[in-house]
This record gives C-alpha cells, structure tokens and sequence, in this order.
C-alpha cells in the first residue's frame, strides 16, 4: 500500500496524510492561535512563563549535576575523602532543589492544560451550534463523530501542545547547553553525536510516517463502533421489536472488525518503529565508549572526564534524538490535530453556508409575517424537484393547513423556512428565530427537569403554578407526581410515549408565545379527542400558525388549506402552482 496515501472527506479535501507537511502546520497553527490571542492570555502567558522558568533551571542543574557528578567520580579516583564528601553535600542539596521543580512544573502544566481545554470545547461548542453548524455537518456527512472530537480530541490536543512545545524548548536549551559541555572534552565525540541523531531521525520519520494515517483511522474507527453501540442501546426496545438482534450484532461485528484489522496494522508498524527505536537508544550508549576509550586508556582523561562525557552524551542524544523517541506519539497527535481541524473547518464552512453555491433560496429574516415568495424545492443532489413556484403568506392571525401525499415536500418547507433547506430558489421572508417556533413530529427534550423542558427555549423563568396550570391544559397534570416533582431530571425521550412527548411540545409552545410556528405532524401520536383538545386550546392564543398534516379533522382548526401535489415530472416541466382552498 502507498504510504502518501491519503484520506479524503465528501467534498475531495485531503483531511490527513503520512506528512508533517505544510498543510500539518498551517491546521495546528489555526487550533493553537485563537487561545492564545483570545482575552485569557495574561493569565495563559504568566503560566507558560513560570513554566519555561522552571524548565530552563532544570536544564541548568542538570548541567551543574554533571560537573558535580565528575569531581566526584576524580575524587573517589584520587581517594580524596575530604572533597568526596563535601561534594556529596552538594548532591544532597542538588536533589532538595529539584524536587519542589519536578512537583511544580507539571502542576502547571495541568493547570494551563484544562485552562486551554476549557476555551477551546466552549469555542467548539459554539461553532459547532452556531448558524446550525451541526445540522449542516450531519446533513452532508462531512465530518464523522463530532461528540468525540470534542470530548477526546481537544483534550489531547491542548495537552498534546503543551508538552511537546516545552519539550522541544527543553530540548534545545539542554541541546545547546549539553553540546558546549561535550564540545569542550571532545570535539570528535560531539561531531559523531550529531551526524548520528541527523542519520537516526532521518530513518524513524521514513519507518514511522505510516503511522499517521493508521492513528487516524483507528479512532474513527473506534468512535464508529462506539457510535453503533450508543445507537443499538438508545433503540433497544425497537431492535426487540423487529427481532433484529441478529442484523444488528452483525452490523457491531462488521464494525469492529474493522477497529481490529486496522489494529493489527497499527501494531505492526508499531512493531517496526519500536525495533529502530529500541536498536537506535541502545547503540547510542557505546558511542561515547568507543570514541573516547583509546583516549582515556592512554591517560588523556580522567575517571571523572569520562563519565562526564558519557553523561553528556547521553543528555545530549536525548534532546537530538526527540523525534526518534516521540515519533510513535506524534503521529498519534498528528492525527488529533487533523481530526480537530476538519472539524473546523467544517463548522466554518457551514456556518458560511449563506455564500455557497447551492444555497439558493434567499432567507430574510425581520418581517412582520412569515411570506413564500416563488418557492422550488430541489432535492440535495438537484435531481428532482419537491415542489415548484410556491407562494403564500402567514400573516398576523392566519391558521394554514399544508397537506398533500407523503413524499411532496411538506417537511422540506418547513425546513426552508427554518433556513436548514437552501436547495432551490425563491424568497422567504420571516421574523427572527425569537418570534418564530417549530414543532417537529418528534419534540426534541433537552437533558433536564421538568421545568427546563416546558421552559426551553426562550420561555425564561416561569412560577411553578403557571407550569402546573399549562401541564393541566395539554392533560399532563400527572407527570410531576410520577417524576418527583418539576425539578427531577430523568431521560425523558425513554419514559415519556410518543403522545406524552407531543403534548409536552404543545406545553413548551403555549409557554413560549411564539407569534408564529410551525407544527410538522405535531399530533401524529395522539387520538382525534386529544387533538381537538390541544388545537382548541391554541386557537385562544395570538399565534398564527401553519400545520402540516393529513387528517381531515384538522381542517376545522384552520382558515386556509394548501394542497402539495406529489411532483413527479422533471423539473424544467413543471408549472401548476399548489392549489388552495379555504
């Protein structure tokens, strides 16, 4: 298999490669820079200051353990007690000094870690949120798994750049301190170092680059498999149903099959790396030994000289063999660090949506009433129209039915109006999303109370007595006495039914006083009794609203219906506007 192979997401962008090329570069330099310019930077900048104080005082004691460690070595060699124990001393204190360093230095860290992590999943979450962000990006399916990218991925990341940012800086100081040392008891030696650290991380980037793409791969497909697991757990009771246990145990089986193969890949170039490594480390240790050996034999250094040089050989090929020793995790972190710049990207690019190409239907939102002016609505891949030239307005006291055969773009409408359907042309004029709520056939109920769910969205603090009051109006006055009150917060997608749920949604509609909505099948799961009910009590309040439906008894509740014929023809055909009846 190639090893420049790369990875592709739905619209041809090359989302991760074997190279920390420039594309690399320019995607971490896009996830680092926003934190450290955003209004944490003081706070940011004091940390990696005490940090990188504390880090170069390490390398400078190290530095003076070497030549403390050499007297000592000359000392024994010239059996002088006096010096050895006075050096001794001085070792003692040494570690008393480096011991505070090494329990502060990564507090720190952490502490700057979880700060970083912090603002970037606030950030995240915001973007991803934002201008319907999400439903763009699982719509398209242009990035996989976002939870995980999230709640994974920029922990690693924010980790990932602090510590391999202080230990490249590490690595340097102690490079540079380190060669001065071994430059001035041997130039040979110091010579030889580098010519081998260049040769040996040369050889790692060329066996290890692989890597890059197999970690990326692995955790998508590791977040895949979890995924199916989360989905066959939150629709157990319909897997039951069906009998599907078997197709579904075949589905997780496919998809760990496919976290394993690729795990066996892993492991093996893992495997590849590890021998270089291991053979790489091991060998740089007689180095020192066969370049200085002859030397010392013939009296041109002491005991103490030796291992002196051997120390700072050793510290030395440390710091310049960083890729070499890292490179394994690296390419874990380069993979982080692609994942969470699609990402980006990809919730850039959706909440520009307004300016691509295929949005078409022009959305204005601030008008008194909701108006379709010359409406078509294409299907994503703009083979089929689902409606053409549709026009009608929503004014101030206006009730609509939409109805038509299934399959004639009713949802899609809504959507439109919504501006999560940009295919096609035309005009919608709406008010702002505050002045306008949709009621899909599935409510959506947040994770919380009682009381937060009748609140969400906009409704704001409301006493406990209105809540009971409207519970009572859409015949839910029981469920705070089942629940344990306004305030228990249980999973209520699994123990409310389908009917609960829709007249919850009613409770949340009636609580937020919308002046428009728009209710999608909103009373699909209840009896023509409870439906009457409900739309009674809507029709007291000041919301003019359009609902999507099928039944006849609906009609009553409305002062114009709107017939969607099912469109089959091409679209350059197409010409009969709907028909409309009162």
């Amino acid at each position: 298999m190639n090893t420049n192979a790369l990875l592709h997401d739905g619209a041809d962008r090359v989302i991760a490669s074997d190279r920390f090329d420039r594309v690399f570069w320019k995607r971490l330099w896009r996830l680092v820079r926003p934190y450290w310019s955003s209004e944490r930077r003081p706070r940011a900048f004091a940390l990696i200051t005490a940090m990188t104080v504390l880090s170069l005082a390490a390398v400078g004691m190290q530095a003076v353990f070497s030549y403390v460690s050499r007297d000592l070595m000359n000392a024994l060699q010239a059996k002088d007690s006096a010096r050895f124990y006075h050096l001794l001393t001085l070792f003692v204190v040494w570690i008393v000094v480096f011991v505070p360093i090494a329990a502060v230095y990564p507090y720190l860290t952490r502490l700057l870690a979880i700060d970083w992590r912090e603002w970037t999943t606030e950030t995240f979450v915001r973007k991803m949120l934002r201008h319907n962000s999400l439903y763009h990006i699982m719509r398209d399916h242009t990035v996989d798994n976002p939870d995980q990218r999230i709640s994974e991925d920029v922990n690693s990341f924010t980790g990932g750049a602090l510590n391999y940012s202080m230990t490249v800086l590490q690595a340097i100081v102690t490079a540079m301190t380190f060669f001065g040392i071994l430059w001035a008891i041997s130039r040979s030696l110091a010579l030889s170092l580098i010519g081998y650290a260049l040769a040996g991380t040369w050889l790692a980037i060329v066996i290890g680059r692989r890597l890059v793409v197999i970690n990326f791969n692995q955790q998508r497909f590791e977040a895949d498999y979890r995924f199916a697991l989360v989905h066959a757990r939150d629709n157990a009771e319909a897997i039951a149903l069906y009998d599907g246990e078997r197709d579904e145990a075949a589905q997780l089986q496919r998809r760990f099959a496919r976290v394993v193969s690729n795990f066996k890949l892993l492991l093996l170039w893992q495997r590849h790396l590890t021998l270089y490594t291991a053979a790489f480390d091991n060998a740089a240790g007689l180095v020192p030994y066969f370049v200085l050996a002859a030397a010392y034999f013939s009296g041109h250094f002491q005991l103490g000289e030796f291992t002196q040089a051997a120390y700072a050989f050793s510290v030395l090929q440390g710091s310049l063999s960083l890729v070499v020793d890292q490179f394994q995790a690296l390419t874990e972190y380069a993979s982080v660090v692609n994942r969470l710049a699609v990402f980006d990207e990809a919730c850039e690019n959706a909440a520009g949506d307004q300016s691509r190409g295929d949005r078409q239907i022009e959305l204005v939102e601030g008008g008194a009433q909701v108006s379709l002016e010359e409406v078509t609505l294409m299907t994503p891949d703009w083979s089929r129209a689902l409606q053409q030239h549709v026009s009608f307005s929503l004014g101030q006291s206006d009730r609509i039915l939409l109805s038509g055969p299934t399959g004639a773009g009713k949802t899609s409408l809504m959507r439109a109006i919504a501006g999560l359907w940009s295919f096609g042309s035309g005009r919608i004029l709406r008010p702002s999303r505050e002045e306008i709520m949709f009621m899909p056939q599935k409510p959506y109920l947040i994770l919380g109370s009682l009381r937060q769910q009748m609140q969400y969205p906009h409704a704001g603090e409301v006493s406990s007595e209105t809540l009971m009051e409207v519970l009572r109006e859409v015949d839910l006055a029981y469920l705070p006495e089942q629940f344990a009150g306004l305030d228990a917060e249980v999973h209520w997608a699994d123990v409310l039914s389908g009917g609960e749920q829709q007249r919850l949604a009613f409770a949340r509609l009636l609580l937020n006083r919308p002046r428009f909505a728009i209710l999608d099948e909103a009373t699909s799961a209840l009896d023509g009794d409870s439906e009457e009910r409900l739309y009674t009590r809507l029709a007291r309040e000041p919301i003019a609203f359009i609902s999507i439906g099928h039944r006849a008894s609906l009609h009553k509740f409305h002062n114009e219906v709107i017939e969607l014929p099912l469109v089959l023809e091409p679209a350059s055909e197409l010409s009969d506007a709907p028909t409309t009846t009162a």
